[in-house]
């Protein structure tokens, strides 16, 4: 992995229970962790003329840490430019621990 190429920052934050001022619980995202990462695109498999997935999918590829190691795809989400990505897969990319990458979906909705 080439440090040089890390060039965008994101910000991974994590699925918890909020409890207000009453004590009334409620599910929301904290800030977790933010770091830079390489962006590699993936807008969806065409046939011929037809695009057959529209979702904006993104691969955000992050270096190796004791943070990046904890993200799971079900607890975790990615902001970057003022927008949502859900994570749908972790890649741990071989065992060597130099990096990982999230393969992301565009969330419809903005921050």
């Amino acid at each position: 992995m080439n440090i040089g190429d890390l060039r965008v920052r994101i910000q991974i934050q994590k699925h918890t229970v909020v409890v207000d001022q009453y004590g009334n619980h409620s599910n929301g995202w904290t800030d977790y962790f933010s770091c830079w990462a390489t962006i590699g695109t993936s807008t969806g498999s065409e046939s011929g003329d037809t695009v057959i997935n529209s979702e904006e999918s993104l691969d955000f590829t992050v270096r190796y840490s004791k943070e990046t190691k904890a993200v799971e795809s079900t607890k975790y989400r990615i902001l970057t430019d003022g927008k949502i990505y859900n994570i749908s897969y972790v890649n741990p990319m071989g065992q060597k621990h130099n990096s990982l990458k999230f393969n992301c979906k565009l969330e419809k909705g903005k921050v």
